[in-house]
């Protein structure tokens, strides 16, 4: 109907547009032409309106591939990695694995947990040096067994150099859970050290936390198998291990 009135419409537009209103009016039903044009112009002007917000309203269907055009085949999501298929995998390496490639194995997941500090500390005890460790133990009534405020502060941080001296206690006892490092007894004629450490920052806080604190003198050094880890992977020496 609105394709009907559109071509009504510009016919009569046409010959209005030649000869004008003015004159239209003037000839046998004139006024009637006029009302006529006017009523089909609103009803256009609305239905082209109603048309265009159809159109605007509509979602964009997505073009359809040329004949020609290669049809590229839908990603698949990434397919998750089975557990038991991990660790099959892993007793599969271990039965078919020597004594060298299952070092490096070992050493090779060590890397993958440490921190550059942490790596700083070993390089400062590789050499078999031992530093000064103070634990913070709350003082318990007779009897009672002792809880630790702080454990693993030491001068070994500032000795060697880390970013973060004040996450020594936290780096001693991951490397500590690793393996890497013992602990041992206090060092004798290191006194000076030892009260030192007690200006740490960690270790004066410790040691206000509680009532009654008191520091619990030990030490640190390279473990058996951080010596091993840090012969392997010592980055100045050539020196593997068999």
């Amino acid at each position: 109907m609105l394709g009907d009135l559109v071509g009504w419409a510009a016919k009569t537009g046409w010959g209005v547009a030649r000869i004008g209103f003015g004159l239209i009016k003037q000839l046998p039903g004139g006024a009637e032409v006029e009302r006529g044009f006017r009523t089909v112009e609103r009803v256009v002007a609305t239905g082209v309106r109603q048309w265009l917000d159809d159109v605007e309203s509509r979602p964009e269907e997505p073009a359809e591939p040329a004949p020609d055009d290669p049809v590229e085949p839908a990603e698949e999501p990434p397919k998750r990695v089975d557990l038991r298929e991990r660790m099959a995998e892993l007793l599969h390496r271990s039965a078919m694995t020597g004594r060298e490639e299952a070092a490096e194995d070992l050493y090779s997941g060590i890397l993958r947990l440490i921190t550059p500090d942490e790596a700083r500390i070993l390089a400062g005890l590789g050499d078999g040096s031992a530093y000064p460790v103070l634990h913070v133990a709350e003082r318990s009534v007779v009897g009672g067994n002792a809880r630790f405020v702080l454990r693993n502060g030491s001068t070994v941080g500032r000795s060697v150099g880390v970013s973060l001296t004040e996450e020594v206690p936290h780096y001693l006892t991951r490397l500590h859970a690793l393996g890497l490092v013992e602990m041992g007894p206090a060092l004798p004629d290191r006194d000076d050290q030892y009260e030192l450490l007690q200006t740490d920052s960690r270790v004066r806080e410790a040691l206000r936390s509680a009532k009654a604190t008191k520091p619990v003198r030990r030490s640190v050094r390279i473990s058996a198998l951080g010596a091993r880890f840090w012969q392997r992977c010592d980055p100045s020496s050539d020196v593997g291990v068999g």
